[in-house]
């Protein structure tokens, strides 16, 4: 019985840690700014960045714009999303694992 207690725990545990697009998302980001930049110009810069860095993530539109998710096998870890708004682009990077914070920021404020 306290084996089954245990192994229940464990797996609530690990699958209490995976993380959403929404989750990250709503956390504050890390990054923020705008640019006169189309959000699709900017999205792909920031793309093209993260992809030399190794990065593996996906890029999905969103209404106005774009985002770039980043995932590990935990769940998501980052996002980018990029909304182009009364002619500029507002950006904001939100990550939940602080270990890659910067050299993901670097990209994204350079491409601004």
């Amino acid at each position: 019985m306290k084996v089954r207690i245990v192994l229940s725990l464990a797996v609530l545990a690990a699958l209490s840690a995976c993380a959403n697009v929404k989750d990250v998302r709503d956390r504050d980001p890390v990054f923020y700014g705008s640019t006169q930049r189309t959000a699709e110009d900017y999205t792909q810069c920031v793309a093209d960045a993260w992809k030399a860095q190794g990065v593996n993530f996906k890029q999905t539109a969103v209404r106005n714009g774009f985002e770039l998710v980043q995932e590990d096998s935990l769940g998501v870890e980052a996002v980018l999303s990029t909304i182009h708004w009364k002619g500029k682009t507002e950006v904001r990077l939100s990550t939940r694992i602080a270990r890659r914070d910067q050299s993901m920021i670097e990209p994204a404020n350079l491409c601004l």
